[in-house]
């Protein structure tokens, strides 16, 4: 079973959540893949991806948090991003190469005033170069051959969006509040476009992911150095399904549930989307299913008590 590398007479597997400040030039997959060597861990994804050259917060999930993944309820994603007027690139960002510029440069009060424009529910169109997937091929795999990947527009939400400074003449940062599947990219081009020009992101932070928050975040050069004690970083299980009701299942309970059977519990259970949470005084931890108030079967054990360290 694998151990956390800074650990030292532990044999446990550490579980939950790893709240990073992702560095520029680096791609998720590779902070992922980094992390696991350093923690030791058997296991390990992400709540959502972010581009090579942009930074902030990525949510890492080591080994039994692997599971949750699906159960995770993200609503709204917060970035920072400085948008860059007058020049655009077949990416939508610094990396790529300029395919149209204009001399139409806004000013500040003509940038806020269509900032408006975009508020609530709109319809976006994914960026060609993103890595969505059409027909099991990721969009940025087809455009770099050329081709158009033919993404149609989908219905995304902006809970806020505002200026917060005006770095330099053509480049502006704001800041965006959004719903999970809004691409910053197609956005900055739309606001380019409703003032008749063109642009694209020269920065791009995440620095609110759901209920994680970029000030919480460690830095994988911390992790690397022993700076940060894992066991004390990484975010238990309970607390990143926090919006799911509890229930605590006596040791009879436990043992007919670890054994895949359905329980009569002695009190009402809470549910969310039919779902809840069962925590046992052992150290075991189950999705289930609640099929009445007071039934419940288990869909999936999320630790075992011989490794519940980090819970």
């Amino acid at each position: 079973m694998p151990v956390a590398s800074n650990l030292s007479n532990c044999f446990v597997e550490l579980n939950g959540f790893l709240v990073l400040d992702k560095p520029e030039g680096r791609s998720s997959a590779f902070i992922v893949n980094r992390c696991k060597k350093i923690l030791g861990a058997g296991r390990a994804g992400h709540l959502g991806t972010l581009d090579p050259f942009a930074t902030g917060l990525l949510i890492l999930a080591i080994n039994a948090g692997t599971k949750i993944i699906p159960y995770v309820s993200v609503k709204q994603k917060c970035y920072e991003f400085e948008i860059k007027f007058g020049e655009k690139t077949d990416t939508g960002d610094k990396t790529g190469k300029v395919v149209a510029a204009s001399y139409t440069i806004p000013k500040y009060s003509e940038v806020e005033a269509v900032l408006p424009l975009f508020l609530g529910e709109i319809q976006q169109k994914p960026h060609p170069f993103s890595a969505i997937k059409i027909n099991g091929r990721r969009a940025y795999q087809i455009a770099r051959n050329g081709l158009d990947p033919n993404i149609e527009s989908r219905p995304v939400t902006v809970f806020d969006l505002h200026i917060v400074s005006q770095m330099d003449d053509n480049i502006f940062r704001l800041e965006a509040t959004v719903s999970p599947g809004t691409y910053v990219r197609s956005l900055s081009e739309d606001i380019a476009a409703s003032l008749q020009t063109v642009g694209h992101v020269v920065s791009l932070r995440r620095v609110r992911d759901g209920k994680f928050c970029i000030d919480d975040a460690v830095t994988i050069d911390r992790l690397e150095e022993k700076k940060e004690n894992v066991g004390d970083v990484l975010v238990p299980l309970e607390d990143v399904l926090d919006d799911i009701p509890v229930y605590f299942a006596s040791d009879r309970e436990a043992s007919e549930l670890a054994f895949g059977r359905s329980v009569i519990c002695g009190t009402d259970v809470g549910s969310r989307d039919g779902i809840c949470l069962v925590s046992s005084e052992g150290g075991e931890l189950w999705i289930a299913d609640v099929k009445t108030d007071r039934v419940l079967a288990p869909r999936r054990l999320l630790v075992c008590a011989r490794y519940a360290k980090g819970r």
